[in-house]
């Protein structure tokens, strides 16, 4: 079995969620050290106040319910609607939520979704290529499909992957809030995992501008400008637009990445009451020397490969180019009695052209030799209109106020995708000791594509309704009715009326604490067939949670300890032996897939200066026969980081790091003497950084990536090849603001 050995030094995984079980607990039962602190206390001129990287003054946004974190300069919020649609604080919400603050995605310079989400509880990511290629992230062991814009969930295709969602830009948003769970009730398709909603930055009243400059490993270099301007005396009509560019090559060899980025919005209040917005987003990536997949693991002789970490599979042309443009529009309505109606109306189109090139096989120890070349294309145009509308807001029965929402949506998506298969082309690759990259580019027009159409069209009408039964005991009901068709060839599945029900329960125990409970559902389509041809009816998931929930300190740090128990039934499992005619696998749907575990987090300032970010998760999942599901990634993770601002004369100075730490994965791999385990070992990664004050409006800042260098693995096996991740590396940033 190939694995890189756990260290000794590192804890193992129950040690570690014992250890991290008790201080929550403790955290949980006993008073956080109390400070009062006004809003006299927080120096706005400093930029570790104010914000470093595109980060502008305060305003209200009113694009969306929740409260922006553009300069509170915390690690947690006061509410969200991401669960239920009904604005919540986290103490109030029934469901696992973390949320990354706009001061967090900063102090740890997440430039992209997939930075976030690689830094968020309870989520993991399995890389199948290089950055910019196939990144799957999951969470309780089933994969996260689901991502929502200000609460507009997009749809995923069948059996097409599109790179756009994580290797977005975060300087587009301000804040980034994972719900984990089964997320039917707001997002309608996907699975027991979780739901990423992306809440977009707004403009602002007053005239702010921010710029930033960042250099780093690997001639990595990164520049941001945010310009928010009004545009009428009064500032009721305002445009804000976001641009950044990034250059950057990799650790590996003759690998690298070239990122454009834009955003701009225009808001208007057409009333006191009445908020129109207006926007465009812009995203496009251009790697070149791209892995798909990684390097061979094995010789020939059947032994393990150890090649250095730099060594890259891929040929120098190798890319898979990829474009994302959103343009958006919405209304918001605010009612004197405390409703608000919102409607949004986008068109979201997300394209790729990939080229890659990898080779299979096993070379020979001594000369290198044996690697057979193979390449594939692979076009991609889609485009999605979406419709939202929502109500929200709060009513009176039997002389209790409770609060409502509901709403109804739905969605058209087209997509064109052409596939040429594998390419096996016929120059050797020789010495792989000598790979330079250098390799002859197949002759992509004369190369036959086969051309895929799918037609996918979601709709669905939902509501919840938050009880107030009691003075401690809040009770939220609701239901979505979702309707899917998809059409993809030869292929159709239409899915009517699918009821997914929501139930919630909190009990505030005191000022300070609650306990809760949820039950969630989810389903999802799928385009797999049976051995007659029959197409599997979809997966039906559905997630049972207990936590309780804190929060001290007047919200400014939020705590959760959760029980989770998910299902997902009628999976695909290859039918082993049957075929269908056109020569593709054949599948049947197996029930009883089961994911159970403990999540743990922390978010928030601690102490005056202090913010904190700390979660732990770990989970046991099984297929319907027993064994380990999705054994590609990790059972237990734990994400730390956290930020000082020195006080009295060292105020100028903000310290922080963190360590990512994760339990062994494995995976099933061919070797020439047959079937083998390959897998990687517990590892931990530390972090740290630190800004300095320069002047009131500019700061200078430093990131260490993997401070003691170590050398892991993040994917084994797939095509029996490997990736490494990042050794050591550091980002120097620039930043200032007026």
């Amino acid at each position: 079995m190939l694995r890189h050995a756990a260290c000794p030094r590192h804890p193992t995984p129950r040690r570690l969620i014992t250890a991290l079980s008790t201080a929550f607990a403790t955290l949980l039962v006993a008073p956080l050290p109390g400070y009062s602190q006004s809003t006299d206390d927080v120096d706005t001129t400093r930029p570790d106040q104010a914000h470093s990287t595109v980060a502008l003054p305060a305003t209200h946004v009113t694009a969306s319910a929740d409260t922006t974190t553009q300069t509170t300069h915390a690690y947690t919020v006061d509410q969200t609607s991401a669960a239920t649609g009904l604005p919540l604080s986290l103490r109030d919400t029934p469901q696992s939520v973390t949320v990354v603050t706009q001061q967090r995605m900063t102090d740890q310079q997440m430039t992209s979704v997939s930075d976030v989400l690689r830094n968020t509880t309870g989520v993991s990511a399995y890389n199948q290529d290089g950055e910019g290629g196939r990144i799957t992230f999951y969470s309780r062991g089933f994969e996260i499909t689901n991502f929502t814009y200000d609460g507009m969930p997009t749809s995923a295709l069948p059996n097409t992957f599109v790179p756009g969602d994580g290797i977005q830009d975060t300087a587009f948003y301000d804040r980034v809030e994972v719900v984990r769970g089964a997320t039917g009730l707001m997002s309608g398709t996907g699975n027991p995992s979780a739901s990423i909603n992306l809440v977009r930055k707004h403009a602002l009243k007053d005239f702010a501008a921010a710029a930033s400059v960042s250099a780093g490993s690997w001639d990595n270099y990164r520049g941001a400008l945010d310009i928010s301007t009004p545009l009428t005396p009064s500032g009721n009509v305002r445009a804000r637009i976001i641009a950044v560019g990034q250059d950057s090559r990799s650790f590996l060899d003759h690998d690298k990445l070239r990122r454009q980025s834009l955003y701009g919005v225009v808001d208007a209040d057409l009333t006191r009451d009445t908020t129109v917005s207006l926007g465009y987003q812009y995203s496009h990536a251009s790697p070149k020397g791209m892995p798909w997949g990684g390097q061979p693991m094995f010789f020939s002789d059947g032994g393990q490969t150890s090649w250095p970490r730099s060594t890259n599979l891929a040929a120098s042309w190798s890319t898979w180019e990829s474009t994302l443009k959103t343009a958006f529009a919405d209304i918001e309505h605010r009612f004197d009695n405390g409703w608000k109606l919102r409607a949004e109306l986008s068109q979201r189109r997300a394209d790729s052209d990939a080229k890659m090139f990898s080779a299979l096989s096993y070379p020979d120890r001594t000369t290198g030799q044996g690697l057979i070349p193979l390449a594939v294309g692979g076009i991609v145009e889609s485009r999605q209109n979406s419709f939202d509308v929502m109500a929200t807001g709060p009513f009176t029965l039997l002389g209790r106020r409770h609060e409502l929402t509901f709403g109804a949506m739905m969605s058209d998506q087209k997509a064109d995708d052409r596939e040429t298969g594998f390419v096996f082309t016929p120059t050797p690759i020789g010495n792989f000791y000598q790979w330079t990259g250098a390799y002859p580019e197949p002759d992509w027009a004369s190369t036959p594509y086969a051309l895929t159409k799918t037609h996918v069209k979601q709709s669905g009408a939902y509501g919840a309704v938050r009880w107030n039964l009691a003075a401690p005991l809040k009770l939220i009901l609701g239901a979505r009715l979702s309707n899917y068709e998809v059409d993809q060839g030869t292929f159709h599945f239409k899915q009517t009326a699918k009821f997914l029900p929501y139930a919630g329960v909190v009990y505030d125990i005191d000022d300070t604490y609650s306990a809760y409970a949820s039950y969630t559902t989810i389903f999802n389509p799928q385009t797999y067939r049976d051995r007659d041809g029959n197409v599997l009816a979809p997966t039906s998931g559905k997630n049972a949670e207990i936590g309780l929930k804190g929060a001290f300190l007047d919200g400014r740090l939020n705590a959760s300890v959760a029980l989770f128990d998910a299902w997902l039934d009628n999976v695909a499992q290859t039918d082993t032996g049957h075929s269908l005619p056109d020569g593709s696998l054949a599948y049947y749907a197996a029930s009883g897939t089961r994911s159970k575990g403990i999540e743990l987090d922390i978010q928030g300032e601690w102490l005056p200066g202090w913010n904190v970010y700390a979660g732990a998760s770990q989970f046991t999942a099984s297929s319907g026969d027993g064994s380990r599901l999705n054994s590609q990634i990790p059972r237990a993770t734990v994400r730390l980081f956290t930020t000082y601002r020195l006080p009295g004369t060292w105020h100028r100075l903000t310290v922080g790091g963190g360590v990512n730490w994760q339990s062994s994965f494995s995976q099933s791999a061919l070797g020439p003497d047959g079937a083998v385990q390959v897998g990687q070992g517990a590892y931990a990664i530390t972090s740290l950084m630190a800004r300095y004050d320069v002047t009131s409006n500019a700061s200078v800042a430093i990131n260490v990536n993997n401070l003691f260098d170590k050398r892991y693995y993040t994917m084994t096996g797939f095509y029996n090849q490997a990736l490494y991740g990042e050794p050591r590396n550091v980002m120097v940033t620039l930043s200032y603001r007026m």
